[in-house]
């Protein structure tokens, strides 16, 4: 059992209490979720922090972090919805029919690793198998993904620790107007990104725009998962 976008520390107990009985369940948070919250909402562009579940008022947003720091969450995706601000206010009068999500996925690794690593305490090892390996052996495709060895598929990003990076739109990749995380002032970013043995981000710039996903069949459960 895989649980996604919890967003609440009652429900990754829930999970954990299972797991704790010998269930095979696993809790997935998101960013957003771990470092916004729903004083968002009484901003000028509420519309574009629409998503679901909702961001959750500041007390929340601690509790799920401490269980994250408590080592009860097993991965933390994106929740990536590239929608932009025209799209999200066409139906701004009616959030039931509002395009639901939030753009992070050029934004997840860098958000979380300065909000937790540097500012929470998270250790290093840790981000990595939440964001890497934990997904890879979640999904049936550890040891090919989340692992740098011999037969891996050498997906890499290296780190700076310590760039330090103000987040604004015009400087991202994604295909929309805006972020949520825009004016926000991270520690760590990826200089070189390389996918499949290939540079495609060298020295801090997008160099190969080429599509490089590809349909991966998942496989079992690999009995290493950490959590």
């Amino acid at each position: 059992m895989y649980f996604v976008h919890q967003s609440t520390p009652e429900a990754v107990d829930l999970v954990a209490r299972a797991r704790g009985r010998g269930v095979r369940a696993f809790t997935e948070t998101v960013a957003h979720h771990l470092v916004l919250d729903d004083s968002a909402y009484a901003g000028p562009h509420p519309e574009r922090f629409v998503c679901c579940p909702p961001l959750r008022d500041a007390g929340t947003v601690a509790g799920l972090r401490s269980r994250l720091l408590m080592g009860q969450v097993a991965t933390i995706g994106s929740d990536h919805c590239c929608y932009d601000t025209a799209q999200k206010e066409s139906v701004s009068h009616d959030v039931r029919a509002m395009p639901n999500g939030l753009p992070g996925v050029e934004t997840r690794m860098p958000v979380i690793f300065s909000e937790l690593v540097v500012k929470g305490g998270l250790p290093m090892g840790r981000f990595v198998e939440l964001m890497c390996a934990n997904p890879a052996r979640l999904n049936g495709l550890y040891p090919r993904k989340g692992v740098i060895a011999p037969g891996a598929d050498a997906d890499l990003a290296i780190w700076n620790p310590t760039a330090t990076r103000t987040v604004r739109s015009t400087g991202l990749h994604m295909a929309t107007d805006y972020t949520p995380y825009e004016g926000m002032t991270v520690t760590g970013w990826p200089e070189t990104v390389v996918v499949g043995g290939r540079p495609v981000v060298d020295a801090g710039r997008l160099t190969d725009t080429q599509p490089r996903g590809r349909h991966l069949r998942s496989g079992p459960l690999s009995r290493s998962l950490v959590c």
